[in-house]
């Protein structure tokens, strides 16, 4: 075996690709931290490192190493974790949107505890973007193109997105029956980065060139534009998938057939690469591609008004 804290040294260094962070979070000295590096490397008798200038990158032989002795790492510090705190020995903790969670997630989740009623899930909530390394999470909910360095990153729903707004705004107009007459109503949007792209998108895509003449009420988070369109506040761009339940009941209605699909740039369920997926991780996963599964299957329409 090679000197566990030399193997703690590569860990860090490597997820960080700095020497200098790796010894703030060992709580080292740099040249602690460059003499551990050296000793497994000599150990080893293989390079781990390509040391430039003020750069390091990890060698072929380093990448495969740090992916498997993380997870050792990983599965030790889940290992612990279940002796010292056995009431949380099958705790699962997901982070995720507000409003996915409250629109789609939430909604589905009584199933996943009627199954496994062992497992105890933890959901937060969070905009801000997930870091494996500091943050103890097993699994992350993210919208964006797949890419996430680091990360498996697994495909869940489409996002289709289309201007919604509640039936009593159209009742009292002015009327609204194509998309250039938008400019006359107030169009709800998002402040949150991944989401403003959608109506410029949109707009293009029917031949609107210019945003200059509309008016935008703008809401720190996708939930909040949702229910000010059901209040009738204005036109909200919708992700379909989250706002089937209002159309259904009646609380919101699309007027116009034209949606757009935003391809590659939908949910994926992420998480790091490295680490092995404990049996609880395999069972939640294996549940929640069963939820997505079902709902890309299902029948669906854009209702009009």
């Amino acid at each position: 075996m090679p000197p566990l804290n030399a193997l703690r040294a590569f860990v860090s260094t490597a997820r960080h690709l700095s020497a200098t962070k790796a010894a703030v979070e060992l709580h080292v000295t740099l040249g602690a931290v460059s003499h551990q590096l050296r000793a497994l490397e000599e150990f080893l008798g293989v390079d781990l490192f390509v040391r430039g200038h003020r750069k390091l990158t990890l060698t072929d032989a380093g990448e495969r190493y740090f992916r498997e002795v993380s997870a050792a790492f990983d599965s030790i510090r889940a290992a612990t974790t279940a002796l010292v705190e056995p009431g949380n020995r099958d705790m699962l903790k997901l982070r995720a949107y507000t409003t996915f969670s409250l629109r789609w997630l939430i909604p589905r989740l009584s199933s996943f505890y009627a199954e496994n009623r062992s497992v105890e899930l933890v959901l937060s909530t969070s905009n801000e973007p997930v870091d494996f390394s500091r943050e103890k999470l097993d699994f992350a909910i993210r919208l964006g193109n797949g890419e996430w360095p680091g990360s498996i990153a697994e495909r869940l729903i489409p996002n289709i997105v289309a201007p919604v707004c509640s039936p009593s705004l159209l009742a009292r107009g002015p009327e609204v029956s194509k998309p250039i007459d938008l400019m006359r109503h107030v169009l709800l949007q998002s402040t949150w980065p991944e989401r403003r792209d959608d109506w410029p998108t949109w707009l293009a895509e029917q031949g609107v060139a210019t945003l200059d003449d509309f008016s935008f009420l703008y809401f720190e988070s996708s939930a909040l534009s949702y229910q000010a369109a059901i209040e009738g506040q204005g036109f909200v761009m919708a992700q379909m998938a989250l706002v089937q339940d209002d159309i259904a009941a009646g609380r919101l209605v699309c007027p116009f057939d034209r949606c757009l699909d935003r391809g590659d740039f939908t949910y994926y369920l992420i998480y790091p690469e490295s680490r092995r997926l404990t049996s609880q991780m395999e069972t939640f996963r294996q549940w929640l591609r069963a939820q997505c599964a079902a709902f890309n299957e299902a029948p669906s329409s854009l209702p009009s008004a």
